[in-house]
């Protein structure tokens, strides 16, 4: 759509994976596993538009727009075998994108996100949910973000990081890209997870229960592995681990029969 899409593009190997970061944020939040996995796989880790260095001259800011960005990309650097590794909202964007081209890609890891498919948000909380998290990206504070559950250790250190992610980003849609998330949840997830034909991992933390049992409903091959005592950007407060496990996961997905 016009919409320039930057990407660090590094290393070389098979399968290539895509990172896609959640709501609020950007690119810069994979920096450590952008580092660490292109020593042995091709690694695009991009900004979604309205967020980071890329564009915002668009009008159409939902999960479903996000996926068709991802796959163009995909389609761009004519990459054969992708694993989609994404965080927070980067989870449905990544299941979109699997929809797109799913001969292209080998998996999914979901990064603590999708819980509970069958849970849906109240249409009605919609602007209460919207005006929570604007406030944490507009008026940040620490003390904000652990009692929110986004991080346990080193906190100080966090908060900085986050603070220099929301200093380089556009902000454009970032309210309509909420919303349209919590709508997704609601209206197209179910059916967009009964039309993967890919396998599906996720690596959550340890804040709430995954729902196993019901996303096997839709994806039967789906796996959980739980990193316990750390908060929503598990990456960070565990890196070694969560590295450890993606690296697992990865092996994992390639070898894992494709759904007929």
């Amino acid at each position: 759509e016009g919409v320039e899409i930057r990407f660090d593009h590094l290393g070389e190997g098979r399968p290539a994976l895509v990172f896609v970061h959640g709501w609020g944020i950007n690119r810069n939040v994979w920096e450590a596993q952008a580092v660490r996995f292109s020593t042995d796989h091709e690694v695009i880790n991009l900004d979604l538009p309205g967020f980071g260095r890329s564009g915002n001259n668009r009008q159409d800011f939902t999960i479903e727009a996000y996926g068709a960005d991802v796959a163009t990309v995909i389609e761009k650097l004519g990459l054969d075998q992708v694993v989609l590794v994404g965080f927070s909202m980067g989870a449905p964007v990544e299941v979109e994108a699997a929809a797109k081209f799913p001969e292209h890609v080998a998996g999914i890891v979901i990064v603590d996100d999708l819980h509970h498919v069958e849970s849906r948000p109240p249409a009605s909380d919609f602007d209460r949910i919207v005006e929570l998290y604007m406030d944490l990206v507009t008026s940040p504070s620490n003390d904000k973000l652990v009692s929110a559950g986004f991080y346990t250790r080193d906190p100080e250190r966090a908060y900085q990081r986050v603070l220099s992610m929301l200093q380089v980003t556009s902000r454009g849609g970032w309210r309509e890209s909420l919303r349209d998330y919590l709508r997704w949840l609601n209206e197209d997830c179910i059916e967009s997870l009964r039309q993967l034909r890919v396998p599906v991992v996720a690596i959550n933390a340890g804040l709430q229960p995954t729902n196993v049992d019901a996303f096997r409903k839709y994806v039967p091959s789906f796996l959980v592995k739980i990193i316990p005592d750390t908060g929503h950007l598990l990456m960070w407060d565990a890196p070694e681990k969560f590295n450890h496990l993606l690296a697992e996961s990865i092996e994992e997905l390639v070898n894992e029969p494709r759904a007929s």
